[in-house]
């Protein structure tokens, strides 16, 4: 029997989950149809949050309906190992001393701790992922599948070599993709510097230029300004004398310098922004090396060395003191920032690896075009990503914690040597120098790493098994990619791509976006602000099942939420509502068992609500008709991901129609047969039966433990599925949906309604007896009622009734 709810059940059922298998990919099933799931590989550089469990959840409830609906689900785990977020904080405990084995050793350690946490604070919130395809990026099958599909695509011509302009973390000291960068408002200062014309008619006299980099003067190469900019166009093909450094420069026109900013004039610095880059390109300009990796100053002469912050500072006393400056103002800039560590990025020149995006911009897109997106506006991120792309993607990183880059470098030829397909995977500095096979030089092994995308870019190839893998051709492309907005321009870009490359085919069919959990304030959950909120709390307060109603009822798909605790405390309550239903029903089920005419034959048929040959009362029918909308409201809102219209259907059904109405207007038949006959008692329990299995089935992918738990105590060993989680989903039944069974059902309710509200307001105890109730109606509404009189005083416990005909009203005496 049924006891008091704890959560200790949920441990229980995520351990015989384990033990039964419940959430097995079947590899030999060849009956049932794949979904397979391409779920999102986390970092594993600190705990999960509830933006984890937001996204996790949703497609978990994917998995567990797929499941229930005859479909064998394919629902792996990865874990995202290697690259910045991980080095960070193993920098921030180790420092930067350590030499590269070991400053490695200590990052797999670290991954492995944070795997088990984060592995467990998954299962306890009850995700079903089949765990024996689990894999982690730096694991060694996985880093040979990634150079491999590195070496695929460097023999298309795909992945090459080169000096360009890059953006550079000098924190991180590496290398960075324009995707992880983010934009930074904050205060800088505008300095008004005067340079002097070198030449033409006005030689000698200054030329007013303002700047917020004054600290990049030595790597002044030109002077522009507006074509049509009337102030200059006489100075056009001028030289310009660089103050402090000296160095003469050609003043240029060029149509998108902004006429309104400064004084009209800018100068050219390589680089001190992105479009210092085109500019350089498109005059052909020298490129001066302003800065060393570690963002120290270069070819400056005395300030040689610095820290660029230090050098500004004494360049700018230097040209205060000559006379130099003009004025100073403030200026509100955006800035790029690496988004690991905040800091502010800088473009250097400096020879990378690069895949090859520009040019196959519209292919990603037709192939982003032929999958369902979910909802559907979020496409048109990708589509503006692609549109703006400007550069190929940098995949090498100046970093120790990743997949090496498969690659030996010739300082003759300038060719890339390649290892054999049978090395993989390869360390190349741990190989040493090799023989060019081009030109028989001295190649020398690559020592950056990959950028963590290229790693989890290949996810649904890799646990497809690609490239020759046994089930590779029904595994891929995925089912289903789910994963955050915030990453389209990265994980689903960089993906598509890569797929698009290495098989000519679109990576998934179908991709679910979710939005952020925000904080109540409606800022982004942050530990530097202190108000990240932990799950494993709110599952000790509340319940798992609590919280995986809190991410249905949020309606996050796409957009960001501030995190409500009243929605975990609405939903805490619901279970208790559910539980206290469960216990009512299995006590009036004892001595009921479904019989061949109240049943279909088959596990198939059991999807879809039993039927029954006896004569059903009008209120049995109601709560039957209601629940195949239900069920009809809910199936579709599973197919499209709705989970917040699929939950408050429950809710709206379970707590308000089945609890508040049907449960109360049966009790009599149930308590008393002698009176009110044995076949209306068995059409009773018959309903509640139906109605109270099928909505256990409508909940178990959102609630999965308590669903189980009820299930097994009232319905497993007459359904015979060993989990609620393999019982068939239900579906709706056409011939049970009656129109004038729910009017009839919703007038009962309404004169019930009034007659609760009366003795409310009389403070009188709902089961209190009343002498006598009156109803009036209207002559449709009184015809309505016939059949359900004895109904209305058994269940308001008077011992006359009376009809009247008018306006509707009750009157209790």
């Amino acid at each position: 029997m049924l006891d008091k709810y704890s959560r200790e059940l949920e441990v229980k059922w995520q351990k015989q989950w384990e033990e039964l298998g419940v959430h097995k990919f079947d590899e030999a099933d060849a009956s049932h149809p794949i979904y397979s799931i391409d779920t999102p590989p986390p970092f594993t550089s600190g705990d999960l949050h509830m933006g984890h469990v937001l996204s996790y959840a949703y497609f978990d409830f994917v998995a567990r309906y797929k499941r229930m609906n005859g479909f064998n689900v394919f629902y792996p785990q990865g874990w995202d190992c290697q690259g910045f977020p991980t080095e960070v904080k193993v920098e921030a405990k180790f420092g930067r001393g350590l030499k590269p084995e070991e400053f490695r050793k200590h990052c797999v350690e670290w991954t492995h701790k944070y795997i088990e946490r984060m592995r467990a604070q998954m299962v306890r919130m009850g995700f079903s992922p089949d765990w024996r395809h689990e894999y982690r990026t730096m694991d060694p099958e996985y880093c040979k599948k990634v150079q491999l599909s590195i070496l695929k695509m460097h023999g298309k011509e795909l992945v090459y070599r080169g000096e360009h302009p890059v953006y550079w973390c000098t924190h991180c000291v590496s290398a960075i993709a324009k995707a992880e960068i983010d934009d930074l408002e904050r205060d800088t200062t505008l300095n008004y510097v005067k340079f002097n014309l070198a030449s033409g008619a006005k030689s000698g006299q200054p030329i007013l230029i303002a700047t917020t980099r004054p600290e990049f003067l030595h790597a002044c190469v030109a002077v522009l300004v507006h074509p049509e900019d009337e102030r200059y166009s006489a100075l056009v093909g001028s030289e310009v004398e660089v103050p402090i450094f000296k160095q003469k420069v050609k003043l240029i026109a060029d149509k998108d310098v902004m006429k309104e900013f400064g004084t009209g004039v800018v100068m050219v610095c390589t680089f001190g922004d992105k479009t210092d880059t085109v500019w350089a390109y498109r005059h052909n300009l020298k490129i001066v090396r302003a800065l060393d990796e570690r963002g120290r100053m270069l070819n400056c002469g005395e300030y040689n060395g610095m820290k660029a912050e230090e050098a500004r500072k004494l360049i700018v006393e230097k040209l205060q003191a000559e006379g130099l400056m003009e004025k100073r103002e403030p200026l509100k800039q955006v800035v790029k920032v690496h988004d690991r560590c905040t800091r502010a990025v800088e473009l250097l020149l400096s020879r990378q690896w690069f895949m090859k995006v520009k040019g196959h911009e519209q292919e990603i897109i037709a192939a982003a075009k032929s999958m369902r997106w979910v909802p559907e506006f979020t496409i048109q991120y990708l589509i503006d990503w692609a549109n703006y792309i400007e550069w190929d993607w940098v995949i090498s990183r100046q970093r120790v914690f990743g997949t090496p880059l498969p690659f030996w470098n010739c300082g003759k030829c300038g060719k890339a040597v390649e290892p054999a397909e049978s090395e993989l995977p390869v360390n190349p500095p741990e190989l040493g120098e090799r023989k060019c096979t081009h030109c028989g030089g001295v190649a020398k092994p690559e020592t950056s790493t990959c950028d963590c995308w290229v790693d989890s870019s290949i996810t649904p190839l890799v646990i497809a098994g690609w490239p020759d893998g046994k089930h590779f051709g029904q595994l891929f492309p995925a089912s289903l990619r789910p994963q955050g907005t915030e990453i389209i321009r990265t994980w689903a870009f960089y993906t598509i791509y890569r797929s698009l490359m290495l098989t000519g085919k679109a990576p998934f069919h179908e991709l679910l976006l979710n939005g952020n959990v925000l904080a109540p304030d409606g800022k982004k959950m942050s530990k530097s602000l202190g108000n990240i909120i932990a799950p494993d709390e709110l599952i000790e307060k509340y319940s798992a099942d609590a919280i995986r109603q809190w991410v249905a009822l949020s309606g996050a798909l796409a957009r960001d939420r501030p995190f409500r605790n009243e929605d975990i405390q609405h939903a805490q309550l619901f279970i208790t509502k559910l539980w206290n239903s469960a216990k009512f029903v299995q006590m009036m089920m004892e001595g009921y068992e479904p019989d061949a005419k109240d049943s279909a034959a088959g596990a198939e048929a059991d999807a879809k609500a039993r039927t029954y040959d006896g004569e059903l009362a009008a209120t049995d029918k109601w709560i039957l008709s209601r629940l195949n909308r239900t069920i009809e409201t809910c199936g579709k809102g599973y197919e499209e991901f709705d989970f917040h219209t699929v939950i408050n259907a429950i809710h709206e059904f379970t707590w308000h129609e089945f609890c508040d109405y049907y449960l109360e207007n049966v009790k009599h038949r149930l308590y008393n047969p002698e009176i009110h006959g044995a076949e209306s008692k068995r059409a009773a329990q018959f309903t509640l039966r139906t109605v109270f299995y099928a909505v256990l089935r409508l909940l178990a992918p959102i609630a999965p433990h308590v669903n189980e738990e009820i299930y097994q105590e009232l319905f497993a060993k007459a359904e015979g599925h060993r989990s609620i989680a393999l019982a068939p989903f239900p579906q709706a039944d056409s011939k049970m949906v009656s129109e004038e069974a729910e009017k009839k059902g919703e007038l009962l309710n309404k004169i019930i309604g009034e007659m609760r509200r009366t003795k409310r307001e009389r403070k009188m105890p709902l089961n209190a007896e009343l002498a006598r109730i009156s109803v009036s109606l209207s002559a449709d509404e009184a015809k309505m009622l016939e059949g359900m009189e004895a109904d209305i005083k058994a269940i308001s416990r008077a011992r006359e009734f009376a009809l009247t005909t008018g306006e509707f009203g009750v009157a209790c005496e």
